[in-house]
């Protein structure tokens, strides 16, 4: 995936400087020694082969990048993700930089007219963490198999004058997934929950009883 340019310059210098105080009521493994213990964060960052292997079971496990980093946007609060820095932020970590996440808090109801510009989230940890969109480089999250958006095959003999289409999960060429009736009901589709799920991830497939016919 190529680069992706900052697109807000609002900075919240106080969520910045949370502080981030790990929670000691969060359960652990009875194996961890919080002495001895690596994070895979820290594994990811300095280890190549763990990087790759990593990475690998995740893809396998399900997890998928956005394409957008302001798409996390979309999910409910309490959703897992993870992310890597594009090397702009406050903290100074280089382009690439990978973490490990956690659980979506939610906007800040706080400061309606900027919260659409960070995500609060709460780390594995327990800890707290507010994360400006303009310091994602990627956002993974996982897309579980009933959340793969599904659309039925549009009918290619009645055709209409608004056509909407999405990028082939497999060429990335625009493939048409629903003829509309006017104007306001492609509007309402392309703004729908399902689209804009399929818009992200760059996965979805089509309703299983039109498999068999013939491709429009």
């Amino acid at each position: 995936m190529g680069r992706i340019k900052p697109r807000a310059n609002h900075i919240r210098e106080d969520l910045q400087r949370y502080p981030h105080v790990p929670d000691p009521k969060t359960p652990h493994d009875g194996r961890y020694n919080p002495e001895k213990y690596i994070s895979v964060q820290t594994r990811v960052n300095n280890d190549p082969s763990f990087e790759e292997a990593y990475i690998a079971k995740i893809a396998a496990d399900g997890w998928v990048a956005l394409k957008n980093p302001s798409d996390i946007h979309i999910f409910p609060k309490g959703r897992q993700f993870k992310y890597r820095l594009n090397g702009e932020s406050m903290g100074g970590f280089k382009e690439g930089t990978f973490r490990s996440g956690g659980w979506l808090l939610g906007k800040n109801l706080d400061d309606p007219e900027n919260n659409h510009l960070y995500v609060m989230y709460k780390g594995y940890n327990g800890a707290i963490f507010s994360l400006q969109i303009k310091d994602i480089l990627e956002v993974y999250v996982k897309s579980e198999k009933k959340e793969i958006p599904v659309f039925k095959k549009p009918d290619s003999k009645n055709p209409t004058n608004y056509p909407v289409y999405l990028p082939d999960p497999e060429t990335e060429e625009p493939r048409l997934v629903y003829y509309a009736k006017d104007e306001f009901n492609k509007k309402r589709f392309i703004n729908s929950a399902k689209y804009k799920k399929a818009l992200s991830f760059g996965i979805w497939s089509w309703s299983v009883v039109f498999f068999e016919e013939e491709e429009t």
